[in-house]
């Protein structure tokens, strides 16, 4: 995995963000754990950050794994039946609320690492 991330990634190195992004989205949705998606990614994604030079700070690729854990709560996630029974919401009603604000996080925490990462690198 981490050498076919590391051949899609162009010399546009900001574009190892939303890859990071997308490789932990996809693991947190097929797998349900987000901190099983956020160690699968750095394995996969940190030796690419660590074998070049980045334009901006290395904390931005951990920012975009943790955006993209955000992503996909729903009935394989533990979390998903903790709001979902102490709320007193069925499973559709928290697949409607729940599920569709935690997308949003995920969507927007990977803008705004891309944004900040462009114009406040911090290298």
């Amino acid at each position: 995995m981490a050498e076919l991330a590391a051949a899609t990634v162009p010399a546009q190195k900001l574009l190892l963000l939303p890859i990071a992004w997308g490789i932990t989205a996809l693991v947190r949705i097929a797998q349900g754990s987000a901190t099983v998606a956020m160690i699968t990614a750095v394995g996969i994604v940190g030796p690419i950050a660590l074998a070049g030079t980045l334009p901006y700070h290395p904390v931005y690729v951990a920012v975009a794994i943790g955006a993209g854990s955000k992503i996909g709560m729903w009935m394989n996630d533990s979390g998903f039946w903790v709001i979902a029974r102490m709320s007193g919401m069925t499973e559709a009603q928290t697949l409607r609320t729940a599920s569709a604000m935690v997308f949003v996080e995920g969507c927007v925490g990977l803008i705004v690492t891309l944004v900040l990462a462009a114009v406040w690198p911090r290298v």
